[in-house]
């Protein structure tokens, strides 16, 4: 068989000679099969936390890609993981961009400053069905960006002066200047253009015990506080647990290892891990005052030992807590009218003061007669817990119309 005329061929299909050869004599790679991915097997499990029917939220790309590293083990890098997000239509609609404006950056000296802010009213379930609103407190020294984020159940000024006391401590000092908004447990009018405002007294009192300056920023100026305000949204990993944590001491250590590593990954301004600057600055903060100073601002506590049926003592009035502390010497912290519980400093539940002889939370009531009647069904304990709520009511009925 003649060949062809390769020059002509190419002319009339609009190619190149030696494309037009190659293809006649057969010389074209076949197409590669699409090698998987490892991302490919973490598919389903993407598919199933992405899921409105989910109660966990992930904010960002990045908050997803950690929980697998953290929580599936997956090994693959943040780019290619994004790249796997993307090209997935459903997974990349449910991380709708953000807008914002850009904060102007400053850096500032070494124990110069810090930046304080609350993450507010985070609405967290817990796997039993129990709600809870979280608040983290959130310090950031301004030039190695150290971060201290504690979890509290409400944002009160005892609250705030236990965590800034607690975190002078973290830090083993103080810096020269804290920037803070215009929270009414700091400021009683907030700073404007036009006026310095008025910082709160009381909040005053514990600047000056620990010679730190108030910096209150202007009103409606967020990124003021860029340093603080743009790593809040790191906090909002914690939601990646909602309604799959048993308690909240588990989450008190999910808090924990989500600080730690945020503290441990590279800063885009810097180019450094936090902790690492941090080892450097921490040198330049003012020295804590004295141990008398510091206990002062710290939250009023007492100890009670929990007895066999998971109740403490509190002004003659007995609460609950989780079987699981049986026997154990449990902190109670009061706070206008509620009672923090903590055991190993973990925040394990509330309860809202109250003059009823016996308090206890439906959960830990169930808990308890669950371990009395071993073997029986949930449903069967359930039954029961709910006769045994109603009796417990009319005893403290009782005793309230004897009193």
């Amino acid at each position: 068989m003649d060949r062809p005329n390769f020059s002509e061929l190419a002319r009339t299909l609009g190619v190149d000679r030696r494309t037009a050869k190659k293809y006649y004599e057969g010389n074209v790679k076949k197409e590669r099969k699409q090698k998987k991915s490892k991302i490919d097997d973490y598919h389903d499990i993407i598919k199933s936390l992405l899921s409105a029917k989910n109660k966990q939220v992930f904010y960002y790309k990045s908050h997803l890609y950690r929980y697998l590293v953290r929580e599936h083990g997956l090994k693959c890098s943040r780019s290619n993981f994004n790249y796997f997000i993307l090209n997935n239509n459903k997974f990349a609609d449910y991380f709708k961009p953000k807008s914002k404006r850009e904060a102007i950056k400053s850096e500032t000296p070494f124990g110069k400053q810090a930046q304080f802010d609350w993450k507010e009213k985070l609405k967290f379930s817990f796997k039993d069905g129990s709600e809870m609103l979280l608040n983290v407190g959130s310090l950031i020294l301004s030039a190695s960006r150290f971060k201290v984020w504690t979890i509290y159940p409400s944002t009160s000024q005892n609250h705030l002066f236990d965590f800034l006391a607690n975190a002078f401590e973290i830090l083993g000092g103080v810096p020269e200047e804290i920037l803070i908004d215009n929270a009414s447990t700091m400021m009683d009018q907030a700073r404007t253009e036009r006026s310095e405002g008025k910082i709160n007294n009381k909040f005053k009192q514990l600047a000056d015990d620990y010679g730190f300056k108030i910096v209150p920023c202007v009103r409606a100026r967020p990124n003021t506080k860029a340093k603080v305000e743009n790593p809040m949204r790191i906090i909002d990993e914690i939601m990646n647990y909602n309604g799959i944590m048993e308690n909240l001491e588990e989450l008190h250590k999910k808090m924990s290892t989500i600080t730690n590593e945020a503290n441990s990954r590279i800063c885009q301004a810097t180019n450094l891990p936090p902790i690492l600057v941090y080892n450097k600055e921490k040198e330049h903060l003012l020295p804590l005052p004295n141990d008398k100073v510091c206990s002062f601002y710290k939250n009023v506590t007492t100890s009670a030992k929990v007895n066999t049926n998971a109740l403490f003592k509190y002004k003659q009035n007995m609460y609950s807590v989780p079987p699981k502390l049986i026997g154990k010497t449990i902190v109670i912290e009061v706070t206008e009218n509620n009672l923090y519980v903590y055991y190993n400093k973990n925040l394990v539940t509330i309860h809202t003061i109250s003059e009823n002889k016996v308090n206890y939370h439906n959960d830990h009531h169930v808990q308890l007669l669950g371990m009395t009647f071993k073997g029986q069904d949930k449903e069967t304990v359930s039954e029961y817990a709910n006769k045994h709520f109603k009796e417990l009511e009319k005893f403290n009925e009782q005793l309230s119309e004897i009193m």
